[in-house]
């Protein structure tokens, strides 16, 4: 994170030094532009954004650069485990770990699981097979603990932490970085079906039941990383794979009538059923492609037009999974489902608080002043929101996974079903880092400040 506070840092020297020769009815002026913000505030969220991924870089393994994934949380996988998209954010995120956690998964070992020497594969072929979901990183002296580990391969989490692989790669120029990225790409690109569509997870002998899955979320993830590796690296397999995956999301995964993406689709008897609306998954509209869509004329005759298409995305999603009190957005959940309980998850709410700077952003290059400022302030007010969840433990900031709008950890809470709950974690890294990259008006899915 210090590295992106320093492409910012000479801007906010030069307001200063400007804000110090003007007279103070000048400097009432520039602090009342609506589409700033003003020093103090921006240094108080640089501060607490470090602040949150500090409580993880102080509990990462000094080898591997990993940490855990959750506090607070007894599942196996959170006790003992790391997630290998939230290893991608730490890596976007500039970690201190970052050339640790890139060494630790270069080597890709697939036996000898240890603390300092974690199994990543479950071959050294991992380019075709794929790198575990979760990570093993304690609790190795239990016995036979393998029985019971989350073994599933997918799709999202190893585009996720090929973004990461390739941000530390641009950072560095570090060949060891874009060789994991792109070994991400080739497992990604080996899942692609017929229709364009990449499959959540390999074939198992055990159980295809990812192989028969297809995720919009996962697919939007793997868009956004072969669209960036493309630009890196002019490879047009990337770019043509990208392509068919986004036909498949426009085509297939967008309702047009409701203005909102399904959440994906299951193969059942012989074909693909896609999901109805009451199991949407607010993450799909937060990480829409959004830049291909203000380009499509499928959206819209003009920008403005496309512009407008995507609001209506989000106020559907609002609608959806919007948490209110009082008139006031406290944040979204996950799904319907998980709304009728009032469950806000901070990560994904985070999510929607970048897209509306993103609107912002884009209706002011588009001229149109007065959404910029709209969808300004609706950054503004849920990044007011969010806040609001920050907790304390010990000395430290964390943040829950999901909390109630009264800013209690909402654990055990049914998701999209009851077999999937909400998690008790007191703090997350997706958690942590995505508030942190909202405070600081990073986008990951751009790779730079908005």
């Amino acid at each position: 994170m210090l590295k992106m506070i320093r492409k910012t840092l000479p801007h906010v020297l030069a307001l200063l030094l400007w804000v110090s020769f003007c007279q103070a009815d000048l400097v009432r002026a520039a602090f009342e532009d609506p589409l700033e913000i003003p020093p103090d505030v921006f240094w108080s969220n640089i501060r607490i954004s470090q602040e949150l991924a500090d409580f993880f870089e102080k509990r990462s393994n000094l080898k591997t650069g990993l940490s855990l994934s959750y506090y607070g949380d007894e599942r196996p996988a959170a006790l003992y485990g790391t997630q290998i998209y939230d290893a991608g954010l730490r890596l976007i995120a500039d970690s201190a770990y970052s050339q640790n956690i890139i060494e630790t998964f270069s080597r890709n070992s697939s036996s000898g699981a240890s603390r300092n020497s974690p199994q990543i594969a479950k071959s050294s072929n991992a380019s075709k097979d794929g790198i575990f979901s979760w990570i093993r990183i304690e609790g190795f002296e239990q016995p036979q603990w393998w029985n019971t580990w989350e073994w599933s391969i997918k799709t999202g989490e190893n585009a996720w932490f090929g973004k990461g692989a390739l941000h530390y790669y641009r950072q560095t120029h570090d060949p060891q970085g874009l060789q994991i990225a792109q070994e991400r790409a080739a497992f990604i690109l080996g899942l692609q079906d017929q229709d364009g569509a990449v499959r959540v997870g390999p074939v198992n002998p055990q159980d295809n039941f990812w192989w028969n899955v297809k995720s919009t979320e996962d697919n939007e993830s793997a868009l956004n990383f072969l669209d960036e590796i493309y630009l890196t690296t002019h490879d047009l397999r990337y770019k043509q794979a990208a392509d068919r995956i986004y036909e498949w999301l426009i085509t297939t995964m967008y309702n047009r009538e409701q203005h909102l993406f399904l959440r994906g689709e299951v193969f059942k008897q012989d074909s693909w059923v896609p999901d109805e609306l009451q199991v949407f998954s607010a993450d799909t509209t937060s990480w829409a492609p959004l830049q291909r869509i203000l380009e499509d004329p499928r959206f819209g005759q003009n920008r403005r037009d496309r512009l407008e298409e995507v609001e209506r995305m989000l106020a559907a999603t609002v609608t959806l999974t919007g948490i209110f009190q009082n008139d006031i957005l406290k944040g979204i959940s996950y799904s319907p489902r998980s709304k009728e309980a009032a469950v806000i998850s901070v990560e994904w709410s985070s999510q929607l608080a970048l897209r509306y700077l993103q609107m912002s952003s884009e209706y002011h290059d588009e001229g149109v002043l007065a959404k910029a400022i709209e969808y300004h302030q609706k950054y503004v007010d849920m990044l007011g929101q969010l806040q609001g969840y920050i907790q304390e433990s010990g000395g430290e900031k964390t943040v829950p996974v999901a909390v109630y709008p009264d800013g209690r950890v909402a654990g055990d809470e049914p998701l999209w079903d009851n077999a999937l709950r909400s998690s008790r974690a007191y703090a997350s890294i997706a958690s942590h880092l995505y508030l942190g990259f909202a405070l600081q008006r990073f986008d990951p899915l751009l790779d730079r400040n908005i």
